[in-house]
């Protein structure tokens, strides 16, 4: 195994095996993350669905 790797492998099961979390968040900052990715990728998301779905009718023409 190259030096580096390992290296960063280990580093990160170190932070992994921390007595306290790295990164420590709360029911509210979890809810408007999801909410900020719905309103982000959701309009785009379903344009692109809704695109899809009318390709494969006009397939089945």
């Amino acid at each position: 195994m190259k030096r580096e790797l390992w290296a960063g492998a280990s580093a990160l099961t170190m932070g992994l095996l921390a007595c306290q979390p790295v990164l420590a968040i709360g029911w509210r900052e979890a809810a408007l993350i999801f909410l900020l990715i719905v309103l982000l990728l959701g309009p785009p998301v379903y344009r692109f669905l809704r695109r899809l779905e009318k390709a494969r009718e006009r397939r089945k023409r």
